[in-house]
């Protein structure tokens, strides 16, 4: 049921972030980019502090893959994470109220400050929501893990086009935000019940403790990498300059999904595997994995790269140019952040942190160094372009790492055989993207027929090179069986052991 779980996990973020991705074009075109700027900055502000109710999530994923008992593990994990809840809410307030009455200092507008106020709220209540997303993770049911939060995001995305067309804007789509998330807590509180929670348990106490101090450290670094570039953009530039990058994010970050999606499925199921020291089903994981998105997904961002200027514009129109760069580049970074994935788990499913917590400071003085030359106006000034370039340099790095020191602490093999797939393509990709000028000259809508041509034409010569044989083809269709994704869902939820 592995892959079930994966394509449960994958396709409800997919089919939301397609829906989000939709809905999200309607806005940028009728609201324009400075309210998706306010609303990015917003989302940023809030979500840079995050990382103080994040401290035992993993904790508490690991705690229960290893048979620890569970209705314990419960209570211990609600009692800190709603003491951690608390402290958020606290940090938050006093560091508004001391930016805005002893510093001094204020925000760009008054509808920006207000749309923080509204999604502090809204942040609290998913927090809230994220309790029963990480305890069903952590049991591998990704059905129930899954469920209130599709249900929230299905109901924001259909309301924010309607509060769109109505005139409303960036309080608008803060309050709907603020309203999917309240509309989604009783579905989470009624799969819930279904738990039977034990007592506090000061051995499990401690674990936790033990490691939140590396967990604190990494998602304290991961906060400052993924939002103060965003923060910094708006110093450096402006918020319209950030709704370019934010347009293009949301398109061209689909695909991170993917990575996001598995990393969810790896991390317990690793973590359970490397405690019964089967390293041998790790790496057959891993290689079928990244052979299945070397084949399948790679030459579908590749084509996106090269029809990205026709796409961006046709999707979102021409005021979002500034947008098309930026899609490109993250269309990429996010393919190599997929690609590494599986070896940070291994990491992380052997409970060493701690490396994490290096990697993540040596990615942090790469962040650091590579932000400042390419957002500063006395350097190279990139704007949007210049954070999605970051984004592509951290993650070859963390990919670096996580190949070597993975390597070194694990019985990992290379799976060198995605290596030619990929150069294949890639190879493909910029002989076409050189010669993108004379198709857009030849017909305008050029790029609509190319898709379907060029990925024929990849797997075409996959199959005449062996790249392609039954075994990737019977995955894929083992992905798509729809009545195998049915039968799982159905199973777990009409298990009622959940004890």
């Amino acid at each position: 049921m592995l892959k079930q779980r994966f394509v449960l996990q994958f396709g409800s973020q997919f089919g939301t972030r397609i829906l989000g991705i939709l809905a999200g074009l309607i806005v940028a075109r009728v609201a324009g980019p400075e309210v998706v700027g306010v609303l990015a900055f917003g989302t940023a502000y809030i979500s840079i502090w995050g990382f103080i109710t994040g401290l035992f999530g993993t904790g508490h994923i690991k705690l229960i893959s290893e048979g620890k008992h569970l209705g314990n593990c419960l209570t211990t994990y609600a009692w800190l994470q709603l003491a951690s809840i608390l402290v958020f809410l606290l940090v938050l307030s006093g560091i508004l109220s001391y930016q805005k009455f002893f510093l001094d200092h204020y925000f760009e507008s008054t509808t920006q400050e207000y749309v923080i106020y509204i999604l502090l709220a809204a942040n609290v209540i998913d927090h809230v929501l994220n309790f029963g997303n990480i305890t069903f993770t952590a049991k591998l049911e990704q059905a129930k893990a899954n469920f209130p939060l599709v249900v929230k995001l299905v109901f924001f995305h259909g309301v924010r086009v309607l509060i769109v067309f109505l005139g409303f804007k960036a309080i608008g789509l803060a309050t709907v935000n603020l309203i999917s998330s309240l509309l989604a807590l009783p579905l989470a509180w009624r799969l819930l019940q279904r738990l039977k929670f034990g007592k506090f348990d000061r051995k499990l106490f401690k674990e936790h403790l033990h490691y939140a101090l590396p967990i604190f450290l990494i998602v304290v670094v991961n906060s400052i990498m993924e939002y103060s570039d965003k923060l910094l953009l708006a110093y450096y530039s402006n918020t319209t300059e950030l709704g370019y990058y934010s347009a293009a994010f949301s398109i061209g970050g689909v695909f991170l999904l993917i990575s996001n999606s598995v990393s969810w499925v790896f991390f317990p199921l690793f973590s359970s595997l490397i405690a019964n020291e089967d390293w041998a089903a790790v790496n057959q994981k891993i290689r079928s994995f990244q052979n299945f998105v070397a084949i399948f997904i790679f030459p579908m961002v590749c084509c996106l790269v090269i029809i990205g200027t026709p796409f961006i514009i046709t999707l979102i129109g021409d005021k979002y140019q500034p947008s098309i760069i930026p899609f490109k580049i993250l269309l990429l970074a996010t393919y190599v952040a997929i690609l590494g994935m599986p070896y940070g788990e291994i990491i992380n499913g052997m409970g060493r942190f701690y490396l994490n917590v290096v990697i993540n400071l040596i990615c942090l003085a790469v962040f650091v160094i590579s932000i400042f030359f390419l957002l500063n106006p006395d350097y190279l000034g990139l704007g949007a372009v210049g954070i999605a370039i970051n984004l592509l340099i951290i993650n070859l790095a963390r990919n670096i790492l996580y190949l070597i020191i993975s390597f070194r602490i694990g019985k990992i093999t290379l799976n060198r055989g995605i290596v030619l797939p990929n150069v294949l393509v890639l190879v493909l990709t910029l002989i076409f993207m050189y010669y993108e000028p004379t198709l857009n000259g030849w017909w305008a809508w050029w790029w609509l027929a190319f898709g379907p041509v060029f990925v024929a034409m990849v797997y075409f010569l996959f199959y005449l090179l062996g790249f392609m044989k039954e075994k990737e083809i019977h995955n894929l269709l083992d992905i798509l069986n729809v009545k195998k994704l049915k039968s799982y869902i159905i199973n777990e939820f009409n298990d009622r052991e959940d004890s």
